[in-house]
């Protein structure tokens, strides 16, 4: 699969990596985080204009996104459990529901980079949701960002063992999805016991000075 999608974007260059971004993020099961370290990699050549790549690649995945966003909201949930069959689709989709009632438009956001296997599920959600699309276009242009902008930089910092790097990524991405997310949720819930432990103190000092 992935030798077929690197000749996709040997023949036809930044819009191939726009496509195969594009039905990526729609939920074909392609290689887009390996074809994106390794146009990295030619960036490191020098043989590909950094903002022009960034802009297909940003563009493409965008337009996946809001093509599951609109097909799900405008579509309803009949045409998606139609679409979406077989215990693995359910299931993702079920994974997606309950990410996008804790997160909100954050989840939007995680689910492009943090999370990213969620990412066309969380479209699919949102839409059915009625998302509000402007706040749906804003988190999903800056996660995307994110993710495109991270690949492209591993691409291009390790241009000369990219094969080994990809190899890593695809066996170890939701391990370090995972852990960062967990990472995320020990902080937030650090958080909130800290501002609960200073109301406290605040209520406890006014109690003795009232």
């Amino acid at each position: 699969m992935s030798e077929a999608i690197l000749a996709l974007f040997a023949l036809y260059g930044l819009p191939g990596v726009f496509l195969i971004l594009a039905a990526g993020q729609v939920g074909v099961p392609l290689p887009t985080s390996i074809l994106l370290m390794s146009v990295g990699a030619l960036l490191a050549d020098g043989d590909l204009s950094p903002a022009t790549t960034f802009g297909f690649a940003l563009a493409g995945a965008v337009a996946g996104d809001q093509t599951g966003y609109a097909v799900a909201r405008f579509g309803g949930r009949g045409l998606i459990d139609r679409v979406a069959k077989g215990a693995a689709a359910q299931k993702g989709f079920a994974k997606a529901e309950q990410f996008s009632r804790k997160w909100g438009g954050t989840g939007v956001f995680f689910s492009r980079w943090l999370v990213s296997p969620l990412g066309p599920w969380i479209n699919l959600t949102s839409g059915l949701a009625r998302y509000p699309w402007g706040k749906f276009l804003l988190w999903d242009v800056a996660g995307e960002a994110i993710w495109i902008a991270g690949y492209l930089a591993i691409g291009y910092g390790f241009s000369r063992s990219i094969a080994g790097i990809a190899e890593l990524v695809a066996n170890l991405g939701w391990f370090i999805g995972a852990a960062a997310l967990t990472a995320l949720l020990g902080y937030l819930l650090w958080r909130a016991a800290h501002r609960n432990h200073a109301r406290q103190q605040k209520v406890s000092i006014a109690d003795q000075t009232g």
